[in-house]
């Protein structure tokens, strides 16, 4: 078996295969789990997609198979081919749920298309199809804004209580140490 590739040499070679400047692929891995959406995957979407129903978009669902794809074949390049059919269609598999969960982590889940913004989720299931959502890029921007807003309004009040926690943390420890030196000098 070939060496494992790193993370950084699987971006750059993704990148090259479908002519990404960055838009559909992060410079490092990142938890895009975070970015912000209105609700949550339903069940009946998650059903859907792990039947191989499509979604809203064809064309994000046709991006996302060739970003998996790639990712995929990047792996591969790195393996030795087995002989035995049954082991070949292992590592197939393997390779397949290799690549989604490195899709989850270096793909760029929110898109723009004309005046939707969609976000795409990796399948549970590794044959399942991409759950992607839609909304309008006004309510998405709104949405954005807002939570933008609040998170700096948090970071702010945050900021606040460790620098008093870090004035109380330091009057504790003079204390303490001034009781210290009493009671090595009594």
């Amino acid at each position: 078996m070939l060496t494992e590739p790193t993370v950084e040499r699987i971006i750059a070679a993704v990148r090259s295969k479908l002519g990404d400047d960055g838009a559909r692929i992060s410079d490092s891995p990142r938890p895009f789990l975070g970015t912000w959406w209105p609700g949550t995957t339903s069940f009946e979407q998650e059903l859907l997609s792990d039947y191989g129903v499509g979604g809203p978009s064809p064309e994000i669902e046709r991006a996302f198979y060739d970003e998996v794809k790639a990712i995929q074949d990047s792996l591969a390049e790195s393996q030795d081919e087995p002989t035995n059919p049954q082991q070949r269609m292992m590592m197939s598999l393997n390779l397949r749920a290799k690549a989604l969960g490195i899709w989850e982590e270096i793909a760029i889940p929110v898109r723009r298309q004309e005046e939707q913004v969609f976000r795409i989720l990796a399948p549970r299931d590794i044959m399942g199809s991409p759950i992607v959502q839609a909304i309008p890029v006004d309510q998405y921007l709104r949405g954005v804004s807002i939570r933008s807003a609040e998170d700096a309004a948090r970071l702010d009040t945050l900021t606040r209580e460790v620098s008093r926690w870090r004035w109380v943390s330091f009057v504790c420890g003079a204390i303490a140490i001034l009781f210290l030196l009493w009671w090595l000098v009594a």
